[in-house]
């Protein structure tokens, strides 16, 4: 059934008017119990705030193995003191690339100092947990109450104004809460409704966790040593509340409208209490200080959204029949709103967003081609574009990476920090698929620029296309060039020593090449002659009787369990990416076969099904491109509050989101309603 194409051909040619509003609406989020996997989250791309069932964050620990009550923001880093003085290069050592000798930071040098130094510099530094706002709610027979105690819930999250309505019941009494952030600052605004603020029995709370330095940090570690909280009276009804982690300092405000009482009751949890109105409006800022009232700051947070829904591409599945297009709907709309409210600052993200911490809170740059790169296919191209500063910051860290190693041009680290720092890491030094990434994107947002966005940003084009063609190895037998051996492929079950020329990364090589030869062109610069060679002498995909392979050299690779496990990145090439000019639809189409009858499922992620949807797409299978992107794997699936659950161990999944809507553009990239 290929019924999606059709419903975009109706809106591209007939001009149908699509209610987006309406669109939207129809996937807001209701709960009417506390579950911990459905936690819901407000943002503006650079800070976010996760609540419980409560609208705020009064059970975290709680909801700690669910979706945790993560307050994030891309300033919020710390690093503990290197009081052993590691240096960076020990962590070094040599791996060979193409037969030569080259320098990666590696994880398992078998050496105590070498590996607590490998240890440090992968750990820090990493991102904090902000702290927690939340209620303490009291018996009438002043007890403390816990999750287990509310009644009567019910709660919504509107992605098309961004607001988290929340309803509970203490005893009978009912507690009305509106929760919402600033656009435009690192605030979160709530209106609390309930006589429960007058009798003294729903109070407020500040604390500050404590950096895990654990993979994940969900928010819960709490200790009294290491750091130091200081509570200010600013006024009647607003408090400073400072927190000291070593060389990180920020104050957190709460503002009312109506008078405070603020008190320690350990060394790092705080009670706020309101005077005795039925009624307060509370702003919570981190890290700086403003003012604006709730109305106003209400208004300001529903235009940025009216003007999110309202500009770049929509579909509208409303009128399809098929029983498939409600969900398939649904995690469109919902991975639209977190990646808009996780994903888009001037820093690349991390795979768990700003919720909570995964790889110490450290952005993969492979990965943010996932997050990010949609915004450029529907017409966002501005929410795309926030994230070149860090590019250019960093690129002399690039540039020095690549020079160490003995190659031109610059080469971009896979799992790294604020400052472009790399991480040592056994897998991640040895990727490359991250390489040509900026050039993708560079290139989507170059689309609706002048010639003068080109020449600021040629630089990054150039030199990352002269670190592709460094990394690219002359094979005079053939008359070709290949790529490695000496790489972990975005399949990352491969072997690093042996691996050449894997399909994704060929295709992303010749792409990007191709791209940036362009650049030069239409800046009326001569094409670069070795580019030009290597585009002209480029390999054909890796196949085997008509299958294509995960890499080459290694025959029939599907009859090897560690060649069908990970990601089925060989789709890739013709899906996620422009298929080269010599890849064959057939031999893709029967690869595409091959992958689903022989995957190893339960060790995919979740952008593994919109990747093979796009393949799907590419091979004009538009069913079986729905199909996989429904398919009935733990990793596919979408929680109610629109997350891309994995597993126990990783609850949430931005890369998943951001491959959902990806998909879209091989339907609509520009489709306007």
């Amino acid at each position: 059934m290929r019924w999606l194409p059709l419903i975009l051909l109706s809106f591209a040619c007939f001009g149908q008017k699509i209610d987006r509003r309406k669109v939207v609406e129809r996937h807001v989020v209701h709960l009417n119990s506390s579950d911990t996997l459905a936690s819901l989250s407000v943002g503006n791309g650079s800070f976010a705030f996760t609540v419980d069932i409560t609208g705020l964050q009064s059970f975290p620990t709680a909801y700690a193995k669910g979706i945790p009550l993560g307050t994030q923001s891309t300033w919020g880093w710390h690093a503990f003191p290197n009081t052993s003085h590691f240096k960076r290069s020990e962590t070094y050592r040599n791996a060979l690339y193409a037969g030569r000798n080259v320098s990666y930071a590696l994880q398992g040098h078998q050496n105590a100092r070498k590996d607590s130094a490998t240890e440090y510099f992968r750990q820090n530094p990493h991102r904090v947990h902000l702290g927690h706002v939340g209620f303490r709610i009291f018996s009438k027979a002043g007890k403390l109450l816990g999750l287990k105690d509310l009644q009567g819930i019910s709660q919504q999250l509107n992605p098309y104004t961004g607001e988290i309505l929340s309803h509970f019941e203490v005893e009978g009494v009912p507690v009305d809460v509106i929760t919402f952030s600033s656009q435009n600052a690192d605030d979160v605004h709530v209106r609390v409704k309930s006589s429960l603020l007058a009798s003294g029995q729903l109070r407020f709370y500040l604390d500050f966790p404590f950096p895990s330095q654990q993979f994940l940090d969900e928010g819960v570690q709490y200790q009294a040593a290491g750091h130091a909280s200081q509570i200010h009276r600013l006024n009647s009804n607003q408090y400073a509340f400072k927190h000291v982690l070593d060389k990180l300092t920020y104050s957190t405000y709460i503002r009312s409208n109506v008078g405070l009482k603020a008190a320690r009751i350990s060394p790092h949890y705080f009670e706020v209490v309101s005077n005795a109105q039925n009624e307060v409006d509370l702003q919570v800022g981190f890290g700086q200080n403003t003012s604006v009232s709730f109305a106003q700051a209400r208004e300001t947070n529903r235009k940025a959204y009216v003007n999110y829904w309202n500009s770049g591409g929509m579909i509208d599945f409303g009128n399809v029949k098929d029983p498939r297009a409600k969900e398939l709907e649904r995690r469109m709309i919902l991975s639209m709103y977190l990646t808009k409210i996780q994903s888009t600052d001037t820093e690349p993200p991390q795979e768990t967003g700003l919720t909570y911490n995964s790889w110490y809170g450290r952005p993969h740059l492979e990965m943010t081609w996932w997050h990010v790169m949609h915004f450029g296919y529907w017409g966002k191209a501005d929410l795309l574009a926030k994230s070149l500063p860090w590019y250019m910051k960093n690129f002399k860290e690039a540039k020095a990476l690549a020079r160490r190693q003995g190659f031109s041009g610059v080469r971009w680290q896979k799992m790294t920090d604020p400052d472009g720092g790399e991480s040592p890491s056994s897998v991640g030094s040895f990727l490359l698929w991250q390489q040509p990434h900026i050039i993708d994107m560079l290139d989507l947002i170059a689309k609706d620029k002048p010639l003068a966005f080109q020449k600021r940003y040629f630089k990054l084009v150039n030199e990352t296309a002269q670190g592709m063609y460094a990394l690219l190895v002359w094979n005079k037998g053939n008359q070709e060039y290949q790529l490695g051996p000496g790489f972990i492929p975005a399949q990352e079950s491969l072997p690093y020593a042996s691996t050449y020329n894997a399909p994704l990364e060929l295709a992303s090589w010749y792409q990007g090449l191709k791209k940036a030869q362009a650049w030069r062109l239409r800046l009326g610069l001569k094409a670069d002659k070795n580019w030009d060679h290597v585009l002209a002498h480029f390999p054909a995909l890796p196949e085997q009787d008509g299958i294509y392979q995960a890499a080459a050299g290694i025959g029939d690779g599907f009859q090897n369990p560690r060649f069908v496990s990970d990601h089925p990145a060989v789709l890739g090439a013709m899906g996620m990416l422009e298929p080269l000019p010599t890849t064959d639809a057939l031999k893709m189409r029967n690869t595409l076969a091959k992958v689903l009858k022989t995957w190893n499922w339960p060790s995919t992620w979740g952008w593994d099904y919109p990747l093979m949807a796009m393949s799907a797409i590419r091979l004009k299978d538009a069913d079986l491109a729905i199909n996989l992107l429904l398919a009935p794997q733990e990793k596919n699936t979408y929680l109610v509050n629109g997350h891309n659950y994995q597993d126990k161990r990783l609850r949430l999944y931005l890369p998943g989101n951001g491959g959902g809507v990806d998909k879209f553009s091989f339907l609509s990239s520009r489709s306007n309603g």
